[in-house]
């Protein structure tokens, strides 16, 4: 398995999958990344893993909502296995899940996230239970969380459509087949006693047991993460260009286009001034200044050229929507001009870039260097690496001429921006890859030595808390040499470092994703 060679995308899945979960079910992935599917009978074979080994694996997988299944075509009694990319990939994203959550509700809808994403499939009781067991260890068990008010947590993340129903699993024609509930049913939370519940807590019980709801799963929806995470890179985006008022209009106002599309379209339904107007007068009290200058801030927020709102009307004081095809061009398009600096270490290069951007076409090189500014070889060198590199295209265009004699044409530049956002996309992948791979080296490489710094730490610590003399203490303290202490803050030091690389890459990886996503929206 390890000639298997996949692109950077499947690469970080297959880390990630593989730093949670283990070689064992990380082999298993990196199987079903590099086929896109496979039987149980294929997968045994390509990974040279034991028949148990290969079940057991595909059983965490399928918990964890990262692989799915489906009778084969050729043979409906052969099961083909596949894993759910996005699903994968979305691992990355569970800690800003978790901060999510903490923002918007509170420290029990977070627990009740945390243990779900934990679990993968639950039965809400299940949930609940081991929630509350989580929340009276940290309370060192001075009273008993009371499952109830879990319970309505619980309902609040189904009611906001972060958690939903996972299909139900039926045998038709003795084969397993998933059916999907209807939309309103997906989010819908069943009645639930609560009393047997407390009554377990109180006995200081570890499992549920049998439970109403077992058969009734939940399970994490990465969809409507996705929006909230996208939602606060344009409240950011607002708040950067004006200050922290605007990025609180902003805030609102997406509330109510969520409320106004309940699927995700290029461009929002519009919401009027007055509906606006009223969203931010019941907040008033997060504000006074917004409701103040209200229609100064939303005048400078639908008037800034980065098209945050559009004004589509002037019906009802005025008609504002958004158009998320626009708006994350624009993002794209920044992003894109930092690489191209960034890379080619010259504003020269991005002149040319981003002119050939936005006039489209560029005839010929003369007419790029007297645009851009530079001299005819600065025009020449430039072009030829932003093309090397991908970030300029070329097109022939053939001259109009008579029949006899030879066809004349001329070469245009231009910027296909889909074909670059993808090459840059990819990039970013490779350097999320990069990180975790030199993050899991620089832990395996210096495994002994961390251990033994974490014993003497504890040990430490112990000496401290037993009030032992300082002699002793500064004895034992010398026991660990000035270099190994030294090497261990710098490899715990560039640990540090490499856990933020993919935390921040994954938010130019989203602009660049969902750039893609409604680019390609009719």
């Amino acid at each position: 398995m390890s000639s298997i060679v996949l692109s950077p995308f499947n690469q970080t899945c297959y880390q990630l999958i593989n730093k949670y979960f283990g070689e064992i079910v990380g082999e298993v992935a990196k199987f079903l990344l590099s086929r896109r599917y496979g039987t149980l009978f294929n997968i045994k074979t390509g990974t040279g893993m034991s028949l148990w080994d290969v079940k057991r694996a595909l059983a965490v997988l399928i918990h964890q909502n990262l692989v799915e299944f489906q009778a084969n075509e050729q043979n409906p009694n052969i099961v083909d296995y596949s894993i759910i990319y996005h699903n994968a990939y979305c691992l990355l994203r569970y800690a800003k899940y978790l901060y999510t959550i903490k923002r918007i509700f509170g420290s029990s809808e977070e627990v009740l996230i945390e243990i779900l994403l934990n679990i993968g499939q639950a039965s809400a009781s299940n949930v609940i239970f081991h929630s509350a067991n989580k929340l009276n260890k940290a309370i060192d068990d001075i009273k008993v969380i009371n499952p109830s008010d879990l319970y309505q947590s619980f309902q609040k993340l189904a009611a906001n459509n972060f958690i939903i129903r996972c299909p139900k699993i039926e045998i038709v024609e003795n084969m397993p087949k998933l059916l999907e509930f209807e939309e309103k049913d997906k989010f819908i939370v069943p009645q639930l006693e609560m009393e047997p519940i407390a009554k377990l807590l109180r006995e200081k019980a570890t499992q549920i047991g049998e439970h109403s709801d077992s058969e009734i799963i939940w399970r994490v929806n990465h969809q409507r993460f996705e929006v909230e995470l996208r939602n606060v890179i344009l409240v950011n985006a607002a708040a950067r260009r004006v200050d922290e008022t605007t990025g609180k209009l902003y805030h609102l106002i997406l509330k109510l286009w969520r409320e106004a599309n309940p699927t995700e379209a290029r461009v929002s339904n519009a919401v009027s001034y007055t509906l606006v107007k009223d969203a931010v007068r019941k907040n008033d009290g997060g504000s006074p200044m917004l409701m103040e200058h209200f229609d100064q801030y939303l005048r400078v927020l639908y008037e800034d050229s980065t098209g945050l709102i559009s004004r589509v009307g002037d019906s009802g004081g005025g008609q504002f929507a958004v158009n998320y095809a626009d708006v994350f061009e624009n993002f794209a398009c920044s992003i894109l001009d930092s690489v191209v600096l960034e890379r080619f270490g010259s504003k020269k290069a991005l002149r040319i870039f981003r002119l050939t951007r936005m006039q489209k076409f560029m005839t010929d090189q003369d007419q790029m260097q007297k645009l851009a500014m530079v001299s005819p070889k600065d025009a020449k060198t430039l072009s030829y690496k932003l093309m090397k590199e991908g970030f300029l295209q070329l097109h022939e265009q053939k001259k109009a001429t008579s029949n006899v004699g030879p066809v004349k044409s001329f070469n245009l530049f231009y910027v296909n921006l889909p074909e670059v956002v993808r090459g840059v996309l990819e990039t970013s992948y490779k350097c999320v890859s990069n990180a975790l791979e030199r993050q899991a080296h620089d832990l395996t490489v210096n495994k002994c030595l961390l251990e033994r710094h974490a014993d003497f730490e504890n040990i430490l610590e112990q000496l401290r808390g037993e009030d032992a003399p300082d002699n002793e203490i500064a004895e034992f303290s010398d026991s660990m040499t000035v270099a190994d202490k030294e090497l261990v803050a710098k490899v715990l030091k560039l640990c540090d470092r490499l856990k933020l690389v993919p935390i921040q890459a994954d938010e130019t990886i989203l602009i660049l994703e969902n750039y893609l996503k409604f680019h390609s929206m009719p």
